[in-house]
């Protein structure tokens, strides 16, 4: 068991605000297929991820519905977030700053993010109970890889990280072994 890590102000600030915009990130390029693009990216990768998860209806329609309810959550924290700009503004324009009102807003955005964090959180489960084990499988390291575990070329060796797909393996496929 790991020794619990201090939580301080700064690092609690720095992972808000990686999460943030994570968030941010994830919620636009969700949005893009919505609009005039006839699902767009967004329809094109579910419709991509059930054929290689070999889904069936049911399955899809659970990681549907946790795809949405992650979607419908985080909508809400980016509006909690935006609302907090105007809070922001008025504490930076007055005559003296008013670190309550900033303080509050950061324990709202604070709230919505963990609600994010539980969505998405029992979203996974859902989807793991609704999947077999080869099916999590393949998501996991769809999960960890990206979409390059979906390829045949691209996708096996060492990715980006330094992280190879097959464990201790290296990239030539037979696990390897030191003498020393």
């Amino acid at each position: 068991m790991s020794a619990p890590v201090a939580v301080t102000k700064g690092n609690t600030m720095f992972g808000f605000l990686v999460g943030t915009l994570s968030l941010i990130g994830f919620i636009k390029v969700a949005r893009w297929g919505r609009y005039g693009h006839r699902g767009g990216p967004r329809r094109w990768m579910m419709r991509r991820l059930f054929q290689h998860l070999d889904t069936t209806p049911g399955q899809e329609k659970v990681i549907a519905q946790a795809t949405e309810n992650a979607e419908r959550v985080m909508d809400q924290a980016r509006e909690q977030l935006f609302r907090s700009r105007g809070t922001y503004a008025n504490a930076v324009r007055a005559e003296t700053f008013d670190s309550a009102a900033v303080n509050a807003a950061f324990e709202a955005q604070q709230a919505s993010v963990d609600e994010v964090k539980k969505a998405v959180r029992e979203g996974l489960q859902a989807v793991h109970e609704a999947l077999s084990p080869e099916q999590r499988k393949r998501l996991g390291d769809l999960i960890e890889f990206g979409p390059r575990s979906l390829h045949g070329s691209g996708g096996c060796g060492h990715s980006r990280f330094g992280h190879s797909h097959h464990g201790d393996r290296p990239a030539g496929g037979e696990p390897s072994s030191v003498n020393l």
